[in-house]
C-alpha cells in the first residue's frame, strides 16, 4: 500500500508579509498541494494523510471549497485529515459543517477515532485540535489493535507546548506507521515506523533545509519511507565575517557573488560578524539585487589602541592600558587587553 505523507502546508499565510515576493510566496503554498495532489494521481497512491495545519488558521469557506476540489479531482486515493494547532476546531470553525467529497475525511474529534478502510485492510487513527496548545502527551498512553489490520497514527506535536512525543513510546505502541505534524523539519524514523514529514515549502526564515513530503511503502510486515524534495524556494542563511578594511560596496560584492550560486527564488538572511573600522556603519543592509528578509549586524568597532588611551590618559582606562603596555607581548595579553578595553568602553558606553 502506497501513502503520501504531509502536513504543515498552512494555506492562506502570506510568508514575509510586506515584502514584494509575499503574495507569491502566499500562491506557492498552494501550488505545493496541487504538486502533492498530482504525485498521489501519478502513483495512484491509495492513501493522502495529512497531519494537521493544512491551513494557516481558521480556514474561510472558499478555502475549504479549493481544498476540497483538489482533494475529489483524485481518481483512487482517499485523504485523511486533521486539524492542527493554527487550523484547530474552534467552536465556529468552518470545519465543523463543512461537507467534503466521498473520498476525504476529517478526523474531527479531539479524542482518539479513526476510519476503516475494509477493501485496503488499514484503519487510520488521530484526533485533531480543538485549541492552540495541548501540553498533555496524548500519544503516551496509545496502543494500535491487535486485530490483523494495518494500523496508523495520524497526529500534530512534538514540543512541549504541543502534544509532547516520546518516539520510543509511540514506537512501542504497535502502529505499522505514525505520520506525524508540526515539526516543520523533516525527520524519517523508518527503523521505529514514524516520521514527521516537516513543510511542503518553508514559511518563515526559520525553516532551513530540504523541504518536502513522504512517500510510505506499508504492509503488515515491513514500513518503507522516501523524502521527497519539493519546493519552489528556500531561506538561505548567509553569515559574513568582515575586518577593519571591510567597505560597505566591498562587502556587497561579495555577497552579491554568493547569493548569485542559489535560485531566484531563494529568500535570503545575513548575519554580519567580526570587526568593523570604528567609522564605519553596517547596520543598515547593503544594496543586493535577491531577495532579502533579514539583516542582522552583529559587528563591533575595531580598536584605535592609540586614539582611545590618548583620549583616556587620566582615568583608570588609560592607567590599564599603560599597565598592559609593560607586559610582554604574547596571544594572552592581546586579548586580555582587548577584553579590558572592550569592558571599560561598554560600561562608559562608548561601545
Amino acid at each position: 500500500m502506497k501513502i503520501i505523507h504531509t502536513a504543515d502546508l498552512h494555506l492562506g499565510m502570506y510568508p514575509d508579509k510586506g515584502h514584494p515576493w509575499s503574495t507569491e510566496r502566499h500562491d506557492a503554498l498552494w501550488d505545493a498541494l496541487r504538486r502533492i495532489i498530482r504525485r498521489a494521481e501519478d502513483e495512484q497512491a491509495e492513501l493522502l494523510l495529512i497531519a494537521g495545519d493544512l491551513f494557516h488558521r481558521q480556514p474561510l469557506l472558499r478555502e475549504l471549497r479549493e481544498a476540497a476540489a483538489l482533494f475529489s479531482s483524485l481518481s483512487r486515493t482517499r485523504v485523511v485529515l486533521i486539524a492542527g494547532n493554527h487550523d484547530y476546531l474552534s467552536a465556529r470553525s468552518r470545519y465543523r459543517d463543512f461537507v467534503w467529497g466521498d473520498n476525504t475525511f476529517l478526523l474531527a474529534d479531539p479524542t482518539l477515532s479513526s476510519v476503516c478502510f475494509p477493501d485496503l485492510n488499514v484503519e487510520i487513527h488521530g484526533f485533531s485540535y480543538d485549541r492552540p496548545e495541548i501540553r498533555e502527551p496524548l500519544c503516551d498512553r496509545l496502543k494500535a489493535p491487535a486485530d490483523g489490520r494495518i494500523h496508523i497514527l495520524l497526529a500534530h506535536g512534538g514540543d512541549a507546548k504541543h502534544i509532547p512525543i516520546d518516539k520510543a513510546r509511540l514506537a512501542a505502541a504497535g502502529f505499522h506507521y505514525a505520520a506525524l505534524g508540526h515539526i516543520h523539519k523533516p525527520e524519517l524514523l523508518e527503523e521505529l515506523r514514524l516520521s514527521w514529514c516537516g513543510s511542503p515549502e518553508p514559511i518563515d526564515r526559520t525553516d532551513i533545509g530540504p523541504r518536502g513530503y513522504i512517500v510510505a511503502d506499508i504492509t503488515s510486515r515491513q514500513t518503507r519511507l522516501r523524502f521527497i524534495e519539493d519546493c519552489t524556494a528556500r531561506y538561505i542563511p548567509l553569515r559574513a565575517a568582515v575586518t577593519p578594511d571591510t567597505t560597505r560596496e566591498g562587502l556587497a560584492a561579495s555577497l552579491r557573488q554568493t547569493a548569485a550560486r542559489y535560485g531566484e527564488a531563494d529568500i535570503f538572511s545575513v548575519t554580519l560578524t567580526g570587526e568593523r573600522a570604528f567609522d564605519m556603519d553596517f547596520s543598515a543592509p547593503v544594496p543586493l539585487p535577491c531577495r532579502l528578509v533579514h539583516w542582522a549586524d552583529q559587528t563591533r568597532p575595531a580598536l584605535d589602541y592609540d586614539r582611545i588611551r590618548h583620549a583616556h590618559a587620566d582615568d583608570l582606562l588609560g592607567l590599564f592600558m599603560e599597565e598592559m603596555r609593560r607586559l610582554p607581548e604574547s596571544e594572552l595579553t592581546k586579548r586580555a587587553l582587548a577584553y579590558g578595553v572592550r569592558a571599560c568602553l561598554q560600561e562608559g558606553g562608548c561601545l
